[in-house]
Parts: structure tokens; sequence; C-alpha cells
């Protein structure tokens, strides 16, 4: 005689999702909801945290085309910084300093605009409208427009 073991209550119900399927379908997002202490974060060290979170991207940020080539999850790293730029930028006054020729950090309106022109690319758009404020809707726009 074979006993059967009892499943727990967290098995069983994953069995049945997956047996009936997802309840709902989770939109896609980019990088998740910016929070106060990212923005707090990056607003005390701008420049470490842009060199910790860019430095992989260095190639891909010298070239509209390369950047269109990453894996949307990596350009989801990309539009999420530039995003938390923005808002420091608009909160703080950080931003980079053109008297300072050692600056580390991107001009956010150039990383903005380099980041719309890749996204333009990776979604073979024609033009690709920047009506400023939140970057994440302006990229979501673009990518729903893919052909």
């Amino acid at each position: 005689m074979t006993t059967r073991t009892s499943r727990s209550a967290r098995e069983s119900s994953i069995r049945g999702s997956l047996l009936i399927g997802p309840r709902y379908v989770r939109a896609r997002s980019i990088g998740g909801v910016i929070s106060e202490r990212d923005i707090a974060v990056a607003t005390e060290h701008p420049r470490g945290t842009e060199r910790r979170t860019l430095l992989p991207y260095r190639d891909a940020l010298q070239d509209p085309a390369a950047y269109s080539r990453l894996p949307e999850s990596d350009r989801d790293v990309i539009v999420r910084w530039a995003e938390i730029r923005r808002r420091v930028r608009e909160r703080a006054g950080v931003d980079n300093d053109p008297a300072n020729l050692a600056d580390p950090l991107l001009p956010v309106d150039r990383l903005r605009a380099h980041v719309i022109e890749g996204e333009r690319i990776a979604a073979g758009v024609a033009v690709a409208e920047d009506r400023g404020g939140d970057l994440i809707e302006v990229v979501s726009r673009i990518r729903r427009e893919r052909p």
C-alpha cells in the first residue's frame, strides 16, 4: 500500500494555478517604481551611482545604434537611471558641470536624447516625439508604437 504525502497549502495553490493559468497578466514595467530612496542616493552620490549604473553600458552610450542592440532589460536599466537623473536635477539642481571638464556626469538632456533616439531605432519607428516629463512614459509610448 502506498501512502500519499499531503501537500502543503502553498504546493496546492501553486499546482492549482499552473493548471488553471494566471489570474491576471502583469504589464511589463521599466525597472519598477522609482523610490524616494533611489532619488536620495542619486542626489547624495550622483557621480558614483551613475558610474556603477552606467559603466557596463559605456559603449552603448556612445552610439544610439549600439544602444538599440542592447537587450530590453539592459535598456530598462539605462532608462530608469536617466529618469532618476531627471528627477534629481528637478529637485536638487544636480547636473553635469560644464566648467569642470573632469565631471563624469553625463548631461541629463544629452542622456535623455540618446535614450529616446536609441529606443526609436530599436522600435523601428521613423519619429519619436519627446514631450518632456517622465522618460519612462516616453519610452513606453515608443515601444508601443513598434510596427
